[in-house]
C-alpha cells in the first residue's frame, strides 16, 4: 500500500512539474509570435537570396514553363530549371515523358557566362541579372528577375536563332536542392 502511494506522490509531483514547464499563451500572444517567426525567416530567405545572388551559386526552379506564343504550361521544378554555378550555367528543359535528346525528354544546354550584370531596383529590393553565356548549342541570353526573398522568379532564355522560352519558379541556393541534370546537347 505505501508503494502504490508513495508511486502516485512522485507521478503528481511530476505532472505537477511538467503543467508548470508549459506556457499557455493567449491567442494575441500566438499570434505575436507567428508574426516574428515568419519575419525571421523571411530575413533569413532575404539573406540567402542575396549572397547566392551575388556569388553566382543559384539554381532557378521552375514550376511553369511558357513558351513563345505565351502558352504557359505547369512543369517539374526537379528537371525543368536554370542553374548557375559560378562561371557555369545550365538550362534544362524537359518532360515526365523521357523522350528527349537529353535523356529526360526535352533538352539540357551547358555554357560558359561570357558576361554577367546584377542590378538591385532601391524601391522594392528585387533583383535584375543579365547573363549572357556561349556553349557548344550557341550564344544564349538569360535575363532573370528575381523579388528580394527569392520566392518569385522569372527566366527569359532567348537564343541566337530567336527561340525564346521562360522558366517561372523560385531561387534555391546551390546546394540545397537536387535536381536531375540530363545528358548535354550537341
Amino acid at each position: 500500500m505505501k508503494r502504490i502511494a508513495t508511486t502516485v506522490i512522485i507521478l503528481l509531483i511530476t505532472m505537477a512539474g511538467m503543467a508548470q514547464g508549459q506556457v499557455n499563451l493567449t491567442r494575441e500572444e500566438r499570434k505575436i509570435l507567428k508574426k516574428e517567426q515568419k519575419k525571421q525567416a523571411e530575413q533569413i530567405m532575404i539573406m540567402n537570396t542575396a549572397k547566392a545572388l551575388h556569388v553566382s551559386q543559384y539554381i532557378l526552379k521552375a514550376d511553369r514553363v511558357r513558351g513563345r506564343g505565351g502558352v504557359m504550361i505547369n512543369v517539374n521544378p526537379r528537371i525543368n530549371f536554370v542553374s548557375v554555378n559560378g562561371e557555369e550555367v545550365f538550362v534544362q528543359l524537359g518532360s515526365e515523358s523521357g523522350l528527349g535528346y537529353n535523356g529526360l525528354g526535352g533538352i539540357t544546354l551547358k555554357g560558359r557566362i561570357t558576361g554577367s550584370s546584377i542590378e538591385q531596383d532601391e524601391k522594392n529590393g528585387s533583383y535584375y541579372i543579365l547573363l549572357n553565356t556561349m556553349g557548344t548549342a550557341g550564344s544564349l541570353t538569360i535575363s532573370l528577375n528575381v523579388n528580394v526573398t527569392g520566392e518569385m522568379a522569372n527566366a527569359m532564355v532567348t537564343t541566337n536563332w530567336g527561340s525564346r522560352v521562360d522558366f517561372i519558379g523560385h531561387i534555391v541556393p546551390n546546394g540545397r536542392l537536387q535536381v536531375y541534370k540530363g545528358t548535354e546537347s550537341y
